[in-house]
């Protein structure tokens, strides 16, 4: 089963105010409308993978891949796929503003949980930037303050993985990448 964001789970990371706990975004970063149910296993237990997903889709976050968009309880706006959202001209502005922001509230997030007062700077020119260019400077400097933390080390790898499934569109145009060593 492959699973896709729908607009409320592109809205989760544009958004201030965050409606899912951590483990539930890192979940929903993963869905992208390629990896399968299987896939995300090597990244989370099992059964707490199936718990989340369950969560997610229930709560319009995610749908089945290519399926009917649907209408989310919470608002009046029909839900559109990802799928949509891709093929979207990518000279589409408000599209290239949605993943800024997505790349920006990352950022901004992990500099608070894991880099302190040496992330202060750095999540001051994250805010800063407005454009591409200004913020793969941000995305170089943040990577490298994570790698240097103490506590970002860890996370580093997971979130680059995510920014970059968001910058390059990746999730529907490259075959996942394996990371099953068994």
């Amino acid at each position: 089963m492959v699973y896709e964001k729908s607009v409320l789970g592109y809205n989760e990371f544009t958004n201030q105010k965050r409606t899912l706990h951590v483990r539930e975004r890192q979940v929903l970063l993963l869905v992208n409308g390629v990896r399968s149910i299987s896939e995300l296993e090597k990244f989370f237990r099992k059964e707490q993978l199936a718990e989340t997903i369950q969560k997610l889709e229930s709560g319009g976050f995610i749908q089945k891949f290519n399926s009917t968009p649907v209408t989310n309880n919470r608002t009046e706006n029909v839900t559109l796929t990802a799928h949509s959202l891709f093929h979207a001209e990518i000279t589409s502005t408000p599209i290239a503003l949605e993943k800024i922001a997505a790349v920006k509230a990352i950022l901004i997030e992990a500099a608070d949980d894991y880099l302190g007062l040496m992330g202060r700077g750095i999540k001051e020119n994250i805010n800063n930037s407005n454009d591409l260019p200004s913020l793969r400077s941000c995305i170089s400097n943040w990577h490298m303050a994570m790698r240097e933390s103490k506590l970002g080390r860890e996370s580093a790898s997971f979130l680059m993985e995510q920014i970059h499934q968001i910058l390059e569109n990746n999730m529907l145009n490259t075959a996942p990448v394996s990371t099953n060593t068994h």
